[in-house]
């Protein structure tokens, strides 16, 4: 490899060239360069190139150029990297112009021009600076009153002419073409102070290329002293707008040109609401205000537009309903001011704005009138004023100025749906409203409530607590539930809460439950389900299930309801019967049995009478009891009206089989919580009494039979099982078991 010597002073670019080729080495001219090579060839690498990525340094000349330069693209021309023969002597001006006579063109991209320095020159000082500075030997010379375009120009070295002149570039205001925007200076041409001050270059070249236009003036928040000294120090423009917090804006397209010195070094204030000039400044950095002037927004010295750039602002809304709420909101806003409502009150924004003369209103906080006179709902609160803890949670905001205006009102309350805990814990978590309604699927909420009920901030304990209304009799159903009273999934399922207020106002009525028909062979059954259907269609019907278990358990697959009516397919309902019995939420396992009427010892207790079943533990029984009704649920609950007439003396047999049934259960003890006198008076009577009625002796002959079954298989949990087998039963009354 060849020596490789960098001409120049620029220390920035020799350390590149290091770290491509650690060992290059430096000198003050090529002649100097010649003399500390110890190769045949050396690389001259001038420091005002940036090296190819790709470019290695490994070119090698061929035999019939060993007496001539070899130079390499720099760009688009040669004059950057050459390779030189260590023992030409080459004269002074082709090493200063780069432009060797005896030399070869290489086409090979060894170098790109480092971009001339960039500097903004506002004064004659910054002037001096760029020039004292400057690594380039030409330089932009930027303002800060002027949005620039540097367009791509390169002056290669030997253009003696361009290098050592100042140029100038249009600056394109308004269609007019001015040369007083962007320059391009040569270190080897300084020019004066006033050239600088009035942006006006005596000897200059002119291009037809626009290399700046117009700026856009910085904006900066300004509403006090200390603000207006950021915007000073930190603005990238000449001038600068200062705008409030406390007004909206839209800001003219103004600009001044260089050669409007009046206007550039004058501040300029705008029409505010119409009338005042307290919105919207211009500010120029060659006249500074004092403090005093910001904090009255008031500037002395200035020139008036009758152009209005500034109007009313809208206070920033925030829901405060905690300190924290506030704190934020204290944080966060935008607006000096800002309005203060909450998830509990509906909000009617008054058109309120107060200009910046106005210290008093700007700086004191407000409050509005909400429901019954009262001032705890919407508030405009000032940042200057800050407020406590207290009067927050309490929303009673001390030294309030009052206004006799309708700020809020009540709020609605969402309503939600919930099936399961899940969606009452989602309602509880997403409410918009602090307070929210539950409305269960198992009630038809009353037409005409309208779901107003609303509390105000100062009644705590409603707010607090949740609310409970009847569902016809009871208090199990729609409930008016606030955020802060959680209850448990017990609590829902039952709706038997805790923590609670009970409101005497009927609001809903419970769906009415299901009806089942279950019929198997009784001769009367369609006569009986055709009758129940005139009255209440909404019965359905099991038909020819076998098992007594079996039929009550598809029969609770048909419903929809958490409990269900049973009507036995021989039972015939009584007039005033109507089945809108209303059972309790927190009673809702609970097995409710209605009285019947027998037709042939005119008793009357829950044999045969209508039942009202929790659903699902019904589906979910336990078969092997033979007491269909005693094994669905330990809550057991006797009803003393009577519902309808059990009508099963239809013929012998289901005559013999009702009572058969009915006293073995009765001799063998397996209905819970029975009473012994009770059932051996209950015994005596079926096995004595109603010969003379239809079908009676066949009755008395089950009963007697039944009963005698039933205390010689007492505890036999088998052979109970076999009074719910109608086959078996047929073949007992023909006597053939």
């Amino acid at each position: 490899m060849f020596d490789i010597v960098f001409v120049g002073t620029n220390e920035e670019q020799f350390n590149k060239l290091k770290q491509k080729v650690f060992i290059a080495k430096k000198a003050d001219s090529v002649e100097k360069a010649q003399q500390i090579s110890l190769t045949k060839f050396l690389w001259i690498v001038y420091d005002d190139l940036e090296i190819a990525n790709d470019f290695e340094f490994d070119y090698t000349p061929d035999d019939w150029s060993q007496d001539v330069a070899h130079v390499f693209l720099n760009g688009k021309d040669y004059d950057g990297i050459s390779l030189i023969p260590k023992h030409i002597k080459f004269n002074v001006k082709e090493t200063q112009h780069r432009f060797y006579i005896q030399s070869k063109k290489v086409e090979v991209l060894a170098s790109n021009p480092v971009a001339y320095d960039h500097f903004y020159v506002d004064t004659y000082k910054e002037y001096l600076h760029a020039m004292q500075t400057s690594k380039t030997e030409m330089f932009w010379v930027d303002s800060r009153n002027i949005k620039s375009t540097l367009p791509d120009i390169y002056f290669t070295h030997h253009d003696t002419y361009n290098r050592k002149e100042n140029h100038a570039f249009i600056h394109d205001v308004d269609e007019r073409i001015l040369y007083n925007g962007l320059f391009l200076c040569s270190t080897h041409k300084p020019i004066t102070e006033k050239e600088i001050n009035f942006r006006h270059l005596v000897s200059r070249k002119e291009w037809d290329i626009v290399g700046s236009t117009a700026t856009t003036y910085d904006v900066f928040k300004i509403d006090t002293y200390d603000e207006y000294q950021f915007a000073l120090q930190n603005t990238k423009t000449e001038m600068f707008w200062a705008v409030s917090r406390n007004l909206s804006f839209e800001l003219p397209n103004i600009y001044f040109t260089h050669d409007n010195q009046f206007d550039r070094e004058n501040n300029h204030v705008f029409l505010h609401c119409d009338s005042k000039y307290n919105g919207v400044f211009l500010f120029s950095k060659h006249k500074l205000v004092t403090e005093r002037e910001i904090t009255h927004r008031h500037i002395v010295d200035r020139k008036e537009w009758n152009i209005k750039v500034s109007g009313p602002i809208v206070y920033d809304l925030f829901e405060i309903d905690t300190y924290d709420d506030y704190l934020y909101a204290l944080e966060n806003s935008k607006t000096e001011m800002f309005w203060m409502s909450s998830a509990n009150i509906s909000v009617d924004l008054p058109e309120i704005y107060f200009t910046h003369d106005n210290a008093y209103d700007r700086m004191t906080n407000h409050s509005f009138l909400h429901v019954n006179d009262k001032r705890n709902g919407l508030f405009l609160l000032s940042k200057h004023k800050e407020v406590t803890k207290r009067e927050i949670e309490h929303r009673h905001i001390v030294g309030c100025k009052e206004w006799d205006i309708v700020g809020s009102g009540p709020i609605e309350y969402a309503k939600y749906y919930p099936e399961v805990y899940e969606d009452y814990l989602d309602a509880l978590q997403n409410s918009p409203t602090e307070m929210f309604w539950i409305i269960p699927p198992y009630v038809n909420p009353t037409a005409r409530f309208a779901f107003d009920t609303y509390f105000t901030h100062d009644q705590t304990y409603d707010r607090k607590i949740n609310h409970a209304y009847l569902n016809g009799k009871y208090h199990d159903g729609i409930v008016l539930c606030s955020k802060n009273g959680k209850f448990s999934r017990r609590e829902f399922d039952y709706k038997f809460i805790a923590n609670k207020k009970e409101v005497n106002i009927a609001i809903s009525t419970p769906k009415p439950y299901d009806i089942v028909f279950i019929s198997y062979q009784e001769p009367n059954a369609d006569e009986n389900y055709e009758r129940i259907l005139q009255r209440f269609p909404r019965c359905k019907r099991v038909h020819g299930v076998k098992g007594i278990h079996q039929a009550h358990i598809a029969g609770a697959k048909l419903c929809n309801t958490e409990l269900f009516w049973i009507i036995d397919g021989d039972a015939t309902i009584v007039d005033d019967f109507n089945f809108d019995y209303q059972v309790a939420r927190w009673d809702k396992e609970m097995v409710h049995v209605w009285r019947s009427q027998n037709p042939i010892n005119d008793m009357v207790y829950g044999y045969g009478g209508v039942k009202l079943f929790p659903t699902d533990l019904t589906i979910n029984m336990d078969t092997s009891k033979p007491d269909m009704t005693t094994s669905i649920s330990t809550k057991f609950k006797a009803v003393h009206d009577i519902s309808n007439i059990t009508a099963f003396n239809t013929d012998a047999f289901n005559s013999f089989k009702s009572a058969f049934r009915e006293c073995t259960k009765l001799a063998s003890k397996v209905i819970d919580r029975q009473k012994n006198e009770e059932t051996e008076d209950r015994l005596q009577i079926w096995q004595t009494v109603g010969k003379e009625r239809p079908y009676g002796e066949d009755a008395i002959r089950g009963a007697r039979e039944g009963a005698a079954y039933g205390a010689a298989n007492q505890g036999n949990t088998e052979a109970l099982k076999k009074i719910n087998d109608f086959d078996w039963l047929k073949e007992k009354f023909d006597g053939n078991i």
